[in-house]
């Protein structure tokens, strides 16, 4: 059994964080202001075309990205979330 992927975020001054199930391949938000849940989880249901390093240095594709697909393409998607919301991903910050 995987362990559940989570990841500590920040929004205006506010933290919490997001947790990926793997066995049910399912994003879940925890944060106290509902209006910032609210916008982090409408970011991570939604479809995304990313550009991603390819094989070279400056090699990108486009690639879409559906969060909730698998733990990879939410960490994908986590990497846009600031320029799209104002959400900063704390990915070194530990989740207990």
């Amino acid at each position: 059994m995987e362990e559940n992927f989570k990841v500590a975020v920040q929004y205006k001054g506010q933290c919490g964080y997001i947790e990926y199930d793997q066995a049910d391949k399912a994003v879940k938000v925890m944060f106290d202001d509902a209006a910032a849940r609210q916008i982090i989880e409408t970011y991570l249901a939604s479809e995304h075309v990313i550009r991603v390093a390819g094989e070279g240095l400056l090699d990108f594709k486009d690639v879409t990205v559906r969060p909730a697909e698998s733990v990879e393409n939410l960490k994908i998607a986590l990497t846009r979330i600031w320029g799209k919301t104002g959400v900063h991903v704390d990915w070194s910050r530990p989740v207990a």
